[in-house]
C-alpha cells in the first residue's frame, strides 16, 4: 500500500475522547509500522542511530515515534548499538544570583544545550534525582515576593524530548 493510497482511502471516521471524530488515516498511523516498508525491529534500530540532538524533533513526527523515544526499549536499543551518551546536568546561576538555568555538558565538558526553564516560581533548596532516564526536580521552597514557601512540586525532564513536565 502506498502513501498516496492511504491518503485517498475513504474509510469511516474513528472516534476518540480528545477529538470527537478523527480521520481513520490517523488510526493507521498509530497502528501501522514505525517506518513503512521496514520491519519494526529494523526501524527501531534506524531511529536509535539518529544523533541525540535530533531526538526532540523526532518526537514531533508522530505518536508512534514519540512513544518509542520515551520507552525503555529505545534506551536498550541505543545501548546495544553503543550510542548511549553520558551527559552531565549542571544548574548554573547568573552573577547577581537571580537567574538560574540548567546546562547540559558532554563527557569532555563541552556545552551541548540549555534545558528549557522550569515552570512556576523561582525555586531553591530542591532535590534532584535521576530515575529511569528522567531527571526529577522536587520539593524545596519557592520565593514569592521575598517570602519562602515550601513546595511540593515535582518537575520531570525528559532528555529525549527536551521537555520539562
Amino acid at each position: 500500500m502506498s502513501f498516496f493510497t492511504l491518503i485517498t482511502q475513504d474509510d469511516p471516521p474513528v472516534h476518540s475522547e480528545s477529538n470527537p471524530v478523527i480521520d481513520s488515516r490517523v488510526a493507521h498511523d498509530i497502528d501501522g509500522p514505525i517506518l513503512p516498508g521496514l520491519p519494526d525491529d529494523v526501524a527501531k534500530y534506524c531511529l536509535a542511530l539518529v544523533p541525540r540532538r535530533y531526538l526532540p524533533a523526532m518526537g514531533s513526527v508522530c505518536k508512534k515515534w514519540r512513544s518509542f523515544l520515551k520507552s525503555q526499549e529505545f534506551i536498550t536499543v541505543r545501548k546495544l548499538a553503543g550510542l548511549l551518551e553520558e551527559w552531565l546536568y549542571v544548574l548554573t546561576m547568573d552573577s547577581e544570583g537571580k537567574e538560574s538555568h540548567w546546562v547540559v555538558l558532554d563527557r569532555l565538558g563541552h556545552e551541548r544545550q540549555l534545558l528549557p526553564p522550569m515552570p512556576g516560581p523561582t525555586m531553591a533548596g530542591f532535590g534532584v534525582v535521576v530515575v529511569n532516564e528522567k531527571l526529577l526536580v522536587m520539593a524545596g521552597y519557592s520565593v514569592i515576593d521575598g517570602t519562602g514557601t515550601a513546595s511540593a512540586d515535582v518537575y520531570e525532564y525528559d532528555c529525549c524530548l527536551n521537555r520539562l513536565f
